[in-house]
């Protein structure tokens, strides 16, 4: 028997990436994967604009990483039949600094947080699989070596078991190389193991689809799967169609194929080959897997054009699952996230994006827990927002194929696909917004047990609205000789596990300069007080001096050149240091008014963001109210560790 305060099962994108959140807050955890090394595979291909953001975020030199490896995709060709019908340029938004999808592979983008972990200090226990989990309430007689003892309340904890082959992988006979299923692997019953049983506050299933986690709690998982069939390819190929962007094909028999570079001469190529029942798509499996029955129809799909393998790296079916777990919490101990909770089309590329993002909102939670600084019923915010973004990208991965294939009746499919291929270079640059779905700057969550309006004030449904995604723009650092330079306000966010106060005062020291000495007395103590109260998780001396801080500040205003005795000009990074936000653009994107009213209590705004980037709370004016206002706010959510009680 051992004990870990977190157990991360699966080593895919998902759970490194939440392992390495609690590796920066300084929470132990033990990061296992059924596999021996990470597949080679391309499988999951982009990262979309909200991603990024949450890279740079976490680290600035990781966000870089992935820029560096990857490829910037902003051009989509389209072909109907032998006819290049034209290309779609991806228009740049101008929500983020991201504005583009980055391409790269897989493997590529695991190998850079695995490295981003170890670089941290983490590590991956490999050859380890979960057999069997479950959430134990212990008896009085086990109430003082439970790993979560409360004295108020009966303990529980997570009790998994685990093994590890003695003798070559886990892989079993007969596994499915069908991507996209959801069944639960079969047993070898003349494999030898060696177990372990591990005690946890907490388990992350971030294990995929197959997930075990998922199947030992009993979690249901309903949706439908799909009878549109695909063929997915990847290797190395060469053609007489350019291979150097993605590019989609209305092929003949009523089948598409598309692909995506992967460099060089390499790709990864999906063909569609129609709608299948469950009896089809097992008869057809073995033919259309043989390399020279897959060339034929890739030839047949492509004419006149023309694709000749050369290498195979992958070739197997896809089916589409559009399934979401019934919920991602069980018992507020074991957790879902990644495929292991929800599992839709590829179209649009929101997978691997929405697991990241499970992991970005749940892993800072866990470590408040874990830390003594929250209550476990802060985790319910989990369950309350993540299922609900589910949805939301099965719904418009969903939509996105129907539109890619139309009708099951040929004649309506062949159709549309004529007038949208004939149609999208003209139309798509008008449907450009600030924030197109596929990048994921538009998800929200909604008012909960975290999310907070005050409850006097009417607070702003739109831009900078309680439940938001925090906005980004350009602002010009203070106190600097000639005040040149510009820095983002995502780039001063970069604490991971941290609270952000956004301190919105516009032009309010114009007319009342005195309010400025007095803003900086009272966010100093305030600042003390909660630092005090709920120490950082982060060790002091692993990061740059504001890393260790649980709350950081910042001054915004709308005045270019503030009064030189300023003293929130001359603070220091995180301490509520002031920033000219120009033309007042991060002001009215956070619905505050650029237009002080000469007075603290009604110009200006306090905006509380999350440690994950989403603002939880936002009060009108600047003065003592409107901080005693957050000071209650973080009352309701957060517990002193002298007084912490887990469960």
């Amino acid at each position: 028997m051992t004990e870990v305060p977190v157990l991360i099962s699966g080593a895919g994108p998902t759970g490194l990436f939440a392992a390495l959140h609690l590796r920066k807050m300084n929470i132990p955890f033990r990061l296992i994967e059924r596999d021996l090394t990470f597949s080679p595979l391309s499988k999951a291909l982009g990262l979309h604009s909200r991603t990024q953001e949450i890279l740079q975020m976490t680290d600035p030199a990781l966000v870089q990483e992935f820029l560096e490896n990857g490829r910037q995709a902003n051009l989509f060709r389209i072909y109907f039949g032998g006819t290049f019908a034209g290309s779609i340029e991806q228009a740049p938004s101008k929500e983020s600094y991201f504005s583009n999808v980055v391409l790269l592979p897989q493997f590529k983008t695991v190998s850079i947080l695995s490295k981003a972990l170890e670089k941290a200090g983490g590590e991956i226990d490999w050859g380890w699989e979960l057999v069997d989990t479950k959430v134990v309430e212990s008896s009085d007689e086990t109430l003082s070596s439970s790993p979560s003892s409360s004295p108020s309340s009966p303990p529980t904890w997570v009790e998994t078991t685990i093994r590890r082959a003695l003798d070559g992988t886990n892989k079993r006979t007969g596994e499915s190389k069908v991507l996209g299923t959801v069944d639960l692997v079969l047993e070898d019953e003349d494999k030898q193991y060696e177990y372990e049983t591990i005690r946890s506050q907490f388990l992350i299933g971030a294990d995929g689809g197959r997930s075990a986690v998922r199947h030992k709690i009993n979690m249901p998982f309903p949706g439908t799967t799909r009878d549109i069939n695909m063929i997915l390819f990847e290797g190395t190929v060469e053609s007489n169609v350019p291979l150097d962007e993605i590019t989609f094909l209305n092929g003949n028999f009523n089948r598409t194929a598309g692909w995506f570079p992967l460099g060089g001469n390499r790709i990864q190529l999906i063909v569609e080959t129609g709608f299948l029942t469950p009896e089809q798509f097992e008869a057809q499996k073995s033919e259309t897997l043989v390399l020279e029955a897959y060339q034929q129809m890739l030839d047949e799909t492509i004419h006149p054009h023309k694709i000749t393998i050369k290498t195979v790296d992958l070739l197997t079916n896809y089916r589409i699952n559009e399934r979401r777990a019934k919920d991602f919490s069980y018992k507020g101990r074991i957790f879902l996230a990644g495929d292991s909770a929800h599992v839709h089309s590829p179209a649009g590329g929101q997978g691997l994006n929405t697991g990241l993002q499970d992991a970005y909102n749940l892993a800072w939670k866990i470590g408040l827990v874990v830390n003594g600084s929250a209550p476990n019923s802060l985790l319910d915010s989990y369950g309350e927002e993540r299922p609900a973004i589910a949805d939301e990208i099965i719904k418009l991965t969903a939509k996105t194929l129907d539109e890619e294939l139309g009708s099951s009746s040929n004649m309506f499919k062949r159709a549309f696909k004529r007038v949208f291929v004939a149609l999208a270079p003209l139309i798509m640059p008008f449907l450009a917004d600030d924030s197109p779905p596929y990048s994921m700057l538009g998800l929200r969550y909604h008012e909960n047990s975290l999310n907070t309006t005050h409850k006097t004030q009417i607070t702003p449904s739109g831009p900078g609205a309680v439940g938001r995604r925090a906005r980004d723009s350009v602002l010009i650092p203070l106190g600097n000789k000639d005040s040149t330079g510009t820095v983002r306000l995502h780039e001063l966010m970069g604490h991971p596990g941290a609270f952000q106060i956004l301190v919105f005062t516009a032009d309010l020291w114009a007319s009342s300069p005195e309010s400025a000495v007095n803003l900086a007395k009272t966010m100093d103590h305030h600042l003390s007080a909660w630092r005090s109260k709920w120490p950082s998780m982060a060790e002091n001396g692993k990061h740059d001096a504001i890393r260790h801080h649980q709350f950081v500040a910042h001054t915004l205003t709308t005045l270019l050149c503030p009064n030189a005795a300023n003293p929130l000009v001359h603070m220091t990074l995180g301490e509520g240091k002031a920033f000219a936000d120009q033309k007042g653009v991060l002001h009215k994107r956070y619905s505050v008014s650029t237009k002080a009213k000469k007075s603290v209590e009604s110009g200006g705004a306090l905006v509380v963001v999350r440690p994950d980037s989403y603002i939880a709370y936002r009060v009108q004016g600047t003065g003592e109210s409107a901080w005693n206002d957050v000071d209650e706010f973080f009352g309701s959510i957060l517990i002193q560790r002298s007084t912490a009680i887990e469960g």
